[in-house]
């Protein structure tokens, strides 16, 4: 067994351990190839029922989506088209049991775990002995950020925009995986959110009161910024979108990658599922039987039978205020954090996630990410920690035996 420093203290700006306690772990877990290729394969079908499913909310009313859950001041930013794909950047999140994956969510709008999966994930099962899964796939991070700024140029008619990338200036995490990405677009410059200023229908600028031209906001969810206030109660966030709204400035991730974060998309999928109608295809319904799990705005449908349920904040994240439920009604278990207490809720059809047991004979719960640039499966990852994987869950770093076979 290598040691911490053995496999991670030659990989630059990287959190192996992050406020003191041990994120990225000392050991690799061996996942079959033909795992990491039926990942990818359900990441690509569980895309094209998104992309089927945001016409409709383009065009839905504001009271439609006021009950989906997003905020009244975004509606008018939710319906701008800026730019296809669907997001530049995103990851869905899965459920492996047996011989099915279930979609839990899919991170359209900022995801993070970007450097583990795309740099540091085969660099340290390379250095175990086992073979990597991500190879190429951080070139196609770079050429799709690349692309998507170039994109933005074009629109906003600039040879040479001013591109700054941003997030909070002081997570460790957040910023070391913002100035990842942004080495990949030529000129681009850094700025912390708190040195951001607004300047209302002229334009944001940076700390050196240079107008930004595309904002580069991975980490920096709108949801958030419409919380936002000067100390005379200025809503910060709604400038902002009203920027975008004038085509003073860009923005990436797109509103279409925000408009897609909402978990009650996935109870708008599901509906339309459940009701077969006939907007969706017969490959569509078989794609959302095979991949999606019931998920709805209330959770009535599961009380009625008696069948366990996970209740999520629409824009929620890092598992933070989740709550798993017996048929019942009653607690299960539930995180700690309960920052989105607030927030109105989905209720998904409980999937108890795997179990690996670690080197020191403990067991931790897992999931996979699958990364999708510009609509294709990209990089592969696994997270790590409690049966609700939250904040404090670990990078487990996977990696492929020659000649391995699926594991029981």
């Amino acid at each position: 067994m290598r040691t911490r420093q053995e496999l991670y203290g030659d990989i630059d700006a990287f959190w192996d351990v992050l406020d003191g306690e041990t994120y990225a772990l000392a050991e690799v877990m061996p996942v079959p190839k033909e795992t990491i290729e039926a990942l990818r394969m359900a990441a690509r079908e569980a895309y094209t029922i998104f992309e089927k499913v945001i016409p409709i909310l383009w065009t839905m009313d504001d009271d439609g989506l006021i009950e989906l859950g997003f905020p009244k001041a975004a509606l008018s930013f939710l319906r701008l088209q800026t730019m296809r794909p669907l997001s530049v950047i995103s990851r869905f999140d899965f459920i492996v049991t047996g011989n099915r994956i279930s979609v839990m969510e899919w991170n359209a709008d900022t995801p993070t775990f970007i450097k583990e999966c795309f740099e540091v994930n085969d660099r340290i099962a390379r250095k175990v002995g086992l073979g990597s899964y991500n190879d190429g796939q951080a070139k196609q991070l770079a050429d799709s950020v690349d692309r998507a700024v170039k994109a933005a140029s074009h629109r906003i008619h600039h040879e040479n925009p001013h591109v700054v990338f941003t997030s909070h200036g002081d997570n460790i995490e957040d910023r070391w995986t913002t100035e990842y990405l942004q080495q990949f677009v030529a000129g681009a410059t850094y700025c912390p959110l708190d040195e951001l200023e607004i300047r209302a229908e002229d334009g944001l600028y940076d700390q050196q009161g240079r107008r930004i031209d595309i904002l580069y906001r991975q980490t920096f969810p709108i949801e958030m910024a419409l919380l936002d206030r000067d100390e005379d109660g200025t809503e910060l966030g709604r400038l902002l979108l009203q920027l975008v709204e004038m085509g003073l400035l860009e923005i990436i991730n797109p509103p279409s990658a925000f408009l897609m974060q909402a978990k009650s998309v996935l109870a708008l999928i599901w509906l339309l599922h459940e009701t077969n109608h006939p907007y969706l295809t017969g490959r569509d319904h078989e794609v959302i039987e095979e991949y999606f799990l019931p998920t709805y705005l209330s959770p009535e449908p599961f009380l009625r039978q008696h069948q366990a349920f996970v209740e999520k904040p629409i824009f929620g994240r890092e598992g933070d205020t989740v709550t798993v439920r017996q048929g019942d009604g009653t607690v299960l278990f539930s995180n700690e954090q309960r920052s989105f207490s607030n927030q109105s809720a989905v209720y998904q059809r409980y999937q108890e996630l795997p179990m690996w047991p670690l080197e020191d004979e403990t067991e931790v719960a897992y999931m996979f990410g699958v990364f999708v640039l510009g609509g294709r499966p990209s990089a592969v990852g696994v997270r790590a920690g409690e049966r609700i994987t939250g904040n404090r869950s670990y990078f487990l770093p996977i990696g492929q035996r020659e000649n391995q076979e699926e594991d029981g």
